[in-house]
């Protein structure tokens, strides 16, 4: 199984494993609507994260998620999530707008396939509302918009002297700073979900899939697309039983 096939199932069974436990869970649950049933004022996670980004030559990164909300009612949370992912993916001409593939093309000998790795740092900033169902005591779903800030530093490694040509060649038109990293901010928008299992009133495992489009470096990058994020990780409730 390929590294990009396995990073796929991970996300797959994260979602799977989440509902299974919810579902053997179904026969024994209780109402957690009711106010006899706890729901802290707070909850905080930080867990394992991992980012797919299949428009950037499949770049797969792994990292760290956290989070913090509040429960502004029983059904209803507005929080703040941050992330932080590192990979590498290899800088290829096909990613680059047509203009300055033709452009660079002129400095590569005939027969030479350009690919330049690059270690590739992406950090996310969410904020927003989330809603919750809280049906079972065992488990509870829930489901959010993704409105996102996307922090990425590219830091390519030219290994040959064609490659480091072709930098250069990036640097004398301003698309790659002279230090050789690349840093740029843009946004993203999407959707996303997951489940809490519940172990105990405080303590939960926590199943996140986000999915967000974006377009960063876009004067480098041809095109934008879809980013997926997988985070699996412990959670914990507290402060006074929203009512």
């Amino acid at each position: 199984m390929t590294r990009n096939n396995r990073f796929r199932a991970m996300g797959k069974f994260m979602l799977l494993a989440g509902l299974a436990l919810m579902a053997g869970q179904g026969v024994r649950a209780q109402q957690a609507t009711k106010k006899s049933a706890y729901v802290g004022r707070f909850d905080a996670y930080v867990g394992f994260s991992g980012i797919h980004a299949p428009f950037v030559n499949d770049l797969n990164q792994q990292g760290v998620g956290a989070q913090f909300g509040i429960n502004n009612t029983r059904w209803l949370a507005t929080g703040f999530d941050y992330s932080a992912q590192t990979g590498t993916t290899q800088l290829t001409p096909s990613l680059l707008p047509t203009s300055l593939q033709m452009a660079l093309g002129a400095l590569l000998p005939p027969g030479y396939k350009l690919s330049v790795p690059t270690d590739v740092n992406i950090q996310t900033f969410s904020a927003g509302p989330q809603l919750v169902y809280r049906h079972y005591s065992q488990a509870s779903f829930f489901v959010h918009p993704v409105l996102s800030a996307f922090r990425v530093k590219a830091t390519p490694h030219p290994n040959d002297a064609v490659s480091t040509v072709v930098l250069g060649a990036l640097e004398q038109q301003g698309l790659v700073p002279a230090s050789g990293i690349k840093l740029d901010w843009t946004g993203g928008y999407g959707i996303g979900g997951g489940t809490d299992v519940n172990f105990s009133r405080h303590f939960s495992a926590r199943f996140i899939i986000d999915i967000a489009h974006t377009h960063p470096m876009n004067d480098l990058l041809a095109n934008g697309g879809w980013v997926y994020r997988f985070s699996i990780g412990p959670a914990i409730h507290f402060g006074h039983n929203v009512h």
